[in-house]
C-alpha cells in the first residue's frame, strides 16, 4: 500500500511575482530562496519540500502559489515530486484552424497554466469611471483594416485584422469568458472595455500606476455579477462590466489574489477570504484542506487523497469524494482542479502507467479518464477552453466526454474550441479530435475569443482583432 501525505505534513511555497525568489514555510518557518529564473526559483523550492520529506520519512503535502494559480503537489521521501502542474502567466493564447468559435478560454490552476490553476493581484484607491456609450476606440487611425505585421496569424484566421487597438505598453487584455468584451488598458492609461466591433462602452482611471499593477487584468464574478479586476500591491478593485465606480478591497500584507474560479479568492496566512459585497469575509477551512479555487461564494478546498470540500461563506461545508475510474487500483491522489473539473491520478493496474481521472466537481463522479505514461503527467497543466480540455497529453472532449492521448503535446493554451502548444518541439493547434495542425514558428497566440475574432498582441503595437480565415 502507498504511504500517503498525512493532514500535519505540509509545506507552502509562494513565488515571488517576479519569480526570481520564493517564501517555503516548513513547520510554521519561512525561508527565502532565489533562482535566476522562474524554472530554477520553483526547482530550488520543490527540492526543499523535498529534502523535508526525505528528513521526515512520509510523503509531504506541498501548496504552492504564485501570482497565477495554486498547486497540490506531494514529495515523496525520495526526493520524487508527483502531480507537478507549473502555472505560467497566462501564456498568449495560441489559436486554431477555423472551427467555430466559442468563447474564451479558461486556464485552470493550473495554474492557474502554472500552479493548481489559479491567479493571483491587489490594489486600493477610489475610482471613477466615465461613461462614453458609442466611442470608438483608434481603429489604427480609423482607417480600415490592419495587416499583422511581423508575425504570423493563428492558424485558422487571417492576417488582416478587423480593427486594432493601442495598448498602454506591457499591458495585455482580458477577454471576457462569454466572448462579448475585452478588458484593456488604453495608451492614456485608463482601464477601458470594448467590445467585438472595436466600440468602447466605458472607461475610467486607473487607482494606480500601470506599473504597480500586479499580474494580468481579470474577468471575475463580483457579489452581484462580473466585474474586471485589477490588483495592486495592496488592495485589488472590481469593476461592474457595465460601467460604474469599482469597489476596493484593501489586502493584509503578503496577502494573495487568485483566480482558478470565477471568483477571487484571496489566502493569507491566516486564512482564506472572499469578496462579499464591499468587504472580504473569512471562510472556515476545514482541518487539513487547502484552498484551491472560488466559484460564486463557495471555495473548493482539497484534502488529502482524492477528497475536497466546498465551503461557502456562510454554513456548512460539503465533502466530496471522488470515484474510483474503472480498473483503478489504490487511493487516488488529487493534482489540480477548475470549475468544470477536477483531476485525480489513480494507480493503473499496468505497470509505469497510471489512471487519469476528470471528475465532477460537485458529486465526484468520473466524467472521463485515460490510461496514461507516468514521464506523460511531467510539468503536466490542466488548460480549457469552450469545447475541449487536456491535462498534459491527455484531451477530452467535454461534450461526448471521450479522451485521446497525443503523446508528447504540452498544452499552452486555448481559445473556443483549440488548443495551442508544442509537440516535438514545434506550435501546433489541436482540437478535442487530437489531429495536431502545425503552426508558424513565429505564429501569434489568440488571447481568447472575441466575437468569434481572434484577439492576439504584437509587441508594442497594440491589440489586433483578426477575423475567421
Amino acid at each position: 500500500m502507498t504511504q500517503s501525505a498525512q493532514p500535519g505534513d505540509r509545506v507552502t511555497v509562494v513565488i515571488a511575482s517576479d519569480e526570481l525568489s520564493a517564501v517555503v514555510t516548513i513547520e510554521g518557518r519561512p525561508q527565502t530562496v532565489r533562482g535566476e529564473g522562474a524554472k530554477e526559483t520553483r526547482r530550488i523550492a520543490l527540492d526543499l519540500a523535498a529534502g523535508y520529506a526525505t528528513h521526515i520519512g512520509r510523503p509531504v503535502l506541498i501548496e504552492a502559489r504564485d501570482d497565477f494559480g495554486v498547486l497540490r503537489l506531494e514529495a515523496a521521501p525520495g526526493g520524487v515530486v508527483r502531480g507537478l502542474t507549473e502555472t505560467s502567466p497566462l501564456p498568449q493564447p495560441k489559436p486554431k484552424p477555423a472551427r467555430s468559435g466559442k468563447g474564451g478560454a479558461k486556464v485552470a490552476l493550473a495554474v492557474i497554466g502554472g500552479l493548481v490553476a489559479i491567479g493571483l493581484v491587489a490594489v486600493g484607491v477610489v475610482v471613477v469611471i466615465g461613461l462614453l456609450p458609442g466611442q470608438t476606440v483608434a481603429q489604427d487611425g480609423g482607417e480600415g483594416p490592419v495587416l499583422l505585421d511581423g508575425r504570423s496569424p493563428p492558424a485558422g484566421f487571417a492576417s488582416t485584422a478587423d480593427w486594432r487597438i493601442p495598448l498602454a505598453p506591457g499591458t495585455r487584455p482580458a477577454v471576457a469568458p462569454d466572448g462579448g468584451s475585452a478588458a484593456i488598458i488604453t495608451l492614456d492609461e485608463r482601464l477601458a472595455l470594448v467590445d467585438g466591433s472595436g466600440e468602447q462602452s466605458w472607461s475610467g482611471e486607473l487607482p494606480l500606476p500601470v506599473s504597480e499593477i500586479k499580474g494580468l487584468l481579470r474577468f471575475g464574478e463580483g457579489p452581484d455579477g462580473p466585474r474586471v479586476v485589477v490588483v495592486g500591491p495592496s488592495s485589488f478593485w472590481l469593476w461592474p462590466t457595465g460601467g460604474g465606480d469599482p469597489v476596493e478591497y484593501p489586502l493584509a500584507s503578503g496577502a494573495q489574489v487568485t483566480f482558478g474560479g470565477s471568483a477571487p479568492l484571496v489566502t493569507t496566512d491566516d486564512g482564506v477570504l472572499l469578496p462579499q459585497d464591499d468587504e472580504l469575509v473569512e471562510v472556515d477551512v476545514p482541518e487539513g484542506a487547502g484552498a484551491m479555487l472560488a466559484h460564486g461564494s463557495e471555495v473548493l478546498m482539497a484534502a488529502v487523497g482524492a477528497r475536497w470540500f466546498w465551503v461557502p461563506g456562510e454554513g456548512a461545508s460539503t465533502e466530496v469524494e471522488a470515484d474510483a475510474p474503472e480498473g483503478a487500483e489504490d487511493e487516488g491522489r488529487m493534482l489540480t482542479a477548475s470549475e468544470n473539473y477536477v483531476v485525480v491520478r489513480w494507480k493503473d493496474p499496468a505497470a509505469d502507467r497510471v489512471l487519469l481521472g476528470f471528475h465532477d466537481p460537485r458529486d465526484g463522479s468520473v466524467v472521463a479518464s485515460a490510461s496514461i505514461a507516468v514521464e506523460e503527467l511531467a510539468d503536466a497543466h490542466l488548460i480549457e477552453g469552450a469545447g475541449v480540455a487536456a491535462y498534459g497529453s491527455v484531451l477530452l472532449d467535454p461534450d461526448s466526454r471521450e479522451t485521446r492521448v497525443l503523446s508528447g503535446f504540452k498544452p499552452l493554451s486555448a481559445a473556443g474550441d483549440v488548443l495551442y502548444g508544442e509537440l516535438d518541439g514545434e506550435q501546433v493547434a489541436v482540437g478535442a479530435d487530437a489531429l495536431p495542425e502545425e503552426m508558424e514558428p513565429n505564429a501569434a497566440r489568440p488571447w481568447g475569443l472575441l466575437d468569434g475574432r481572434a484577439v492576439v498582441v504584437d509587441g508594442n503595437n497594440g491589440l489586433y482583432a483578426l477575423p475567421p480565415d
